[in-house]
């Protein structure tokens, strides 16, 4: 018998959902505002997954799902693709709804659709005739393993493995020992934020993956974990797909977090804060400063293997201005044949917060692209300040920064 362990009924925190506003989720906003916030930060051309489906001609040692969640941090699809294609896996990677695990559905008593939803994308992977399916969303391991699970009950046999990145990669560098292609080392001591047990059991292994590969980057130090700020964990949400239980705190409340955060990184001697899921990385950088970043923990692997993919995100998060937003990702979004409106639309509905105001407009302290994005660089004097807002610097000529493999 299969246990059906997939009903995940706490947040980030901990914390019991709040399922009292189901009947309000719409499933089609959901799916539409993570596909415009992915065409707000990123060009057509720039697209090397698949989101639409047609059979493959060929086949391929592992599919990638990318999911539809991470399509409000794009810069890690390409991350995501560029480790892959550095550490030479055989692969094709794919994204979006056609490909969702159909949990939204699961959650709000529609199972028979999320279940159906599920079944079409499983169908879809194994038309590649993959030995392993990567899944880089918490939420699709946790069902897509459920259903191959039902399959191998029924069929006497798994269609392929299901296997959450943070493993998948953990296990390749361990795998290719002294043939990985390090490029630089990055001295940094780091605090990780990851989920465990109290959500879901998966999230523990996850976690457990992440400090793994951290042990493997040259020049990283991991202290330990961060811990909830004291007004609660900025991704957790009150209920599923509801927004951050920290999205409408004043300008105030913003700098207690910042305070908070920086407060634990000097009592472990911490320089970072990093995460690991594409929605946690998505909440936390937004507190992130020029003392404490926050980066994604592939952004730094990528790194040190030579790979320059700046943090789209969180560059548009910290320029605090709507109209710069939307001038600086006009390239993005007109090449997906978008209108103006429904581009400022985006904008407002993605980067603009309650406590606008107390976002930090200058992170770099002398290094300003290389802070807002998360790229370390050692000569960078901390002390220094460079007395250039985002929107000078933005004026001076800088430009949004695109694909880098330099």
């Amino acid at each position: 018998m299969v246990v059906d362990d997939r009903m995940v009924t706490k947040n980030a925190a901990g914390e019991d959902f709040d399922l009292s506003r189901a009947k309000e989720f719409s499933f089609t906003r959901f799916y539409r505002d993570h596909l415009n916030s992915e065409r707000l930060q990123i060009s057509r051309d720039e697209v090397t997954w698949l989101e639409r489906y047609s059979k493959p001609a060929e086949g391929a040692e592992v599919v990638l799902n990318l999911s539809c969640g991470v399509q409000n941090t794009p810069h890690l699809m390409l991350t995501q693709v560029a480790l892959f294609e550095a550490l030479g896996v055989d692969f094709v990677a794919v994204a979006g709804n056609k490909y969702c695990c159909g949990r939204p559905f699961q959650r709000f008593g529609k199972g028979h659709v999320g279940d159906a939803m599920a079944a079409r994308a499983i169908d879809r992977f194994a038309s590649w005739q993959p030995e392993v399916n990567v899944q880089c969303c918490g939420s699709c391991l946790i069902e897509f393993n459920y259903h191959v699970k039902v399959i191998s009950k029924q069929r006497g046999q798994a269609p392929f493995e299901v296997i959450h990145i943070t493993d998948y990669l953990a296990d390749r560098l361990v795998e290719m020992g002294d043939d990985i292609p390090w490029r630089k080392s990055i001295p940094r001591r780091v605090m990780l934020h990851a989920e465990g047990a109290e959500v879901h059991p998966t999230k523990e292994a996850a976690k457990s993956a992440v400090i793994r590969t951290l042990e493997l980057i040259p020049g990283i130090e991991y202290v330990g974990l961060v811990n909830s700020p004291s007004l609660g964990q900025p991704c957790a949400t009150k209920g599923p797909g509801e927004p951050s239980v920290l999205n409408d705190i004043t300008p105030e409340q913003y700098v207690e977090v910042q305070h908070d955060l920086q407060a634990q990184a000097d009592a472990l001697g911490a320089d970072a804060i990093l995460t690991h899921h594409h929605m946690c990385h998505r909440e936390w950088c937004k507190f992130g400063s020029d003392r404490l970043p926050v980066i994604h923990y592939q952004s730094l692997l990528a790194e040190a293997l030579g790979i320059r993919i700046p943090d789209r995100f969180q560059t548009l998060w910290k320029l605090g201005d709507p109209e710069m937003i939307f001038e600086q990702t006009r390239r993005h979004w007109a090449s997906w044949g978008m209108d103006e409106k429904e581009a400022r639309h985006i904008v407002n509905h993605h980067f603009m917060p309650e406590y606008a105001s107390q976002v930090q407009r200058c992170p770099c302290e002398g290094n300003c692209v290389e802070a807002a994005t998360g790229a370390h660089s050692a000569g960078a004097d901390a002390g220094a300040a460079c007395d250039t807002s985002w929107t000078a610097t933005l004026e001076a000529g800088m430009e949004l920064p695109v694909l880098d493999l330099a």
